[in-house]
């Protein structure tokens, strides 16, 4: 799977909330202000912490990967860039984040990180002269290029000069070390450091909210979210999608270059829906989720729909500048038998969403292997939906690097998609938005077209007739 930001919008992939009310809203556990830093040593070797168990689920699953699992971002640097200070200053911000110079070993049955000292790192950042025609191919191979997590950090960034004062930055990430949140902390960061900005190191690294998880499972603390996926997940069903070019998971498919449509809803349409929000004590994403569930549904005949959503974590202290792979997706189960009304599905996702959210601490995929099923984590991966506010600000990725050097976002070589569809709604008080994200070897462009429309009919059942029954 390849994780790709294309740095066009502020913030991170929209993540999805949900509001329930105070007298149903569950409890999760409490969490620490301030996470225990753990003692590190000083001496000439290198410093040894244990992996946190997404590491370790994700470790389990490597040698299944048919593509190396990364977090890809690409830049176009036009200016006068100077390939040293940028070496530089790359040094300075692995300096600040053991684990962007770590690499990974198994030891005494355990996976551990294993952090080299700064004045110890391999400098990860290559120069190569290329001409415009073949940035595309030499982007493709640099997302393709596999790390060796045993031998190396898991982090590198390629520079590919297509001319004088033309440069295209290819960040490649390994999925054992961030997500696409780290992503945008690494690339901003890594501005300041080039244009000369001291920057404190980040109150924790990720080794430490790793050994709290550690110590969390231990003692028991996470038996009760295990447990509650476990039941959760029994009898789920992954969504059968309205494909029209061939099933996700074919033998001999082979994803195809990511594509995005984006459609403004009209504002209406955009009105109805928040005072649907309003109506049934919740978020606009709630209602979005309810409609996206009710939309598969429609198309499948299923009446057990279950979809992924990203949770990002960065809500404690000194996780909002930590590199790390902190965002977990949950499963998004509804029930829509017994022909509920709309207004009653969206009461159901509302409750049971909330519930899911409350209980994000564990992911999924260390549970899989639990299950009857030990693969359908990895099918329900397959459709996400996700939820946020509409994008605002300057670009991701686009911070100023000083001097004459301007960055912008480049697209020209789209990575494969991560999963054959996501769908993304964004809004703000005034307006909404939905992109359909999608594998264009599952589906067509026409198909995703009139998957909108059917969409868009959907929410404004839910706005406009509550009490109609969903056959």
């Amino acid at each position: 799977m390849v994780t790709t930001v294309l740095m066009d919008e502020a913030g991170a992939p929209a993540p999805l909330t949900a509001d329930a009310d105070p007298e149903h809203r569950p409890r999760p556990q409490p969490e620490p202000d301030a996470l225990p830093r753990l003692p590190r040593p000083a001496g000439p070797g290198p410093l040894r912490f244990a992996a946190s168990p997404g590491q370790e689920a994700l470790w389990a699953g490597l040698p299944h990967r048919t593509r190396p699992p990364v977090v890809t971002g690409t830049l176009r640097l036009t200016g006068q860039l100077d390939a040293q200070a940028l070496a530089a200053a790359w040094r300075a911000v692995a300096g600040r984040h053991e684990i962007l110079r770590s690499h990974y070993l198994v030891h005494d049955g355990r996976l551990t990180q294993v952090v080299a000292a700064p004045d110890e790192l391999p400098v990860p950042v290559s120069l190569a002269e290329v001409r415009p025609s073949q940035v595309p191919a030499a982007v493709t191979a640099e997302r393709e290029r596999a790390f060796d997590p045993a031998r190396e950090p898991l982090a590198r960034l390629r520079l590919l000069r297509q001319g004088p004062g033309d440069h295209v930055a290819v960040f490649v990430l390994h999925e054992l070390i961030a997500d696409s949140c780290a992503l945008g902390v690494l690339v901003a960061e890594l501005a300041a450091a080039y244009r000369g900005v001291p920057a404190d190191r980040p109150a924790a690294q990720y080794a430490d909210l790793a050994a709290w998880q550690q110590q969390r499972a231990a003692q028991g603390r996470v038996d009760e979210s295990t447990e509650y996926w476990l039941r959760r997940l029994n009898g789920a069903e992954p969504a059968v999608l309205p494909w029209d070019l061939g099933a996700p998971g074919a033998p001999g498919r082979t994803p195809g270059p990511g594509r995005a449509l984006s459609f403004p809803l009209p504002q209406e349409l955009s009105a109805k829906i928040a005072e649907a929000a309003r109506r049934h004590r919740a978020g606009v994403q709630v209602v979005g989720l309810a409609a996206f569930q009710l939309l598969l549904a429609c198309w499948s005949g299923q009446r057990d729909i279950t979809v992924r959503g990203p949770v990002p974590e960065r809500a404690r202290d000194g996780e909002q500048r930590m590199l790390g792979p902190l965002s977990h997706a949950v499963a998004l189960r509804a029930d829509l038998t017994g022909a509920p009304s709309f207004g009653e599905v969206v009461d159901r996702v509302r409750l049971t969403s909330a519930w899911d959210f409350a209980h994000h601490e564990v992911p999924l995929e260390p549970v899989a292997a639990q299950l009857r099923r030990p693969r359908l984590v990895e099918q329900l991966d397959e459709v996400r939906f996700g939820a946020g506010p509409a994008a605002g600000g300057p670009r991701w990725g686009t911070a100023s690097w000083g001097g004459r050097l301007r960055a912008e976002p480049f697209t020209s070589a789209p990575a494969p998609a991560a999963r054959p569809l996501t769908l993304q709604l964004r809004h703000d008080e005034r307006a909404a938005h939905c992109v359909f994200t999608y594998d264009p070897s599952v589906f067509s462009e026409a198909r995703i077209r009139q998957l909108r429309a059917d969409y868009f009919g959907l929410l404004g059942d839910v706005a406009d007739h509550p009490k109609a029954r969903f056959r």
